[in-house]
């Protein structure tokens, strides 16, 4: 394997690494933590921190997805990993953007039920996005 495949395997392993990891804090500690610190003001914060949290999301996303498809092409994948590891990223990836364009904007509204609709959403799109990238991982060391 060439240093150029080994670097892409490194940036893509970086990528969903980071990916997973950012996922497992915010959703296990920082929200939680939040939330029970600042109780019914833990909203505010979170609806803070959303847009950054989904936007660097998506900028790992898009590495990984450009990592993935040139290691594909320059066979440092196999070709079961390189055929499963993108359509995943790519799931992770649609489900960030969709919650950042769609579901921020309306999770910052005053209005608490449609804040509790909209958190369901994202809990789910989030489970989604956790479970996408970590299989990506694993897929990329198979």
């Amino acid at each position: 394997m060439s240093l150029f495949e080994t670097g892409l395997l490194l940036v893509l392993d970086a990528s969903l690494g980071m990916w997973l990891g950012s996922t497992i804090l915010f959703s296990f500690i920082g929200a939680p933590t939040t939330f029970d610190v600042l109780d019914d003001d833990a909203g505010e914060v979170v609806n803070a921190i959303f847009p950054k949290y989904y936007e660097f999301g998506e900028v790992l996303g898009f590495t990984a997805v450009f990592a993935a498809i040139i290691a594909g092409s320059e066979n440092a994948l196999d070709s079961v990993a390189a055929l499963t590891i993108g359509p995943l990223v790519l799931v992770a990836l649609a489900a960030t953007i969709y919650a950042n364009a769609r579901l921020v904007p309306k999770m910052g509204e005053p209005d608490d039920k449609r804040f509790a609709k909209y958190h369901k959403q994202s809990v789910l799109l989030n489970d989604v996005i956790m479970l996408a990238v970590a299989s990506g991982l694993a897929l990329s060391h198979l």
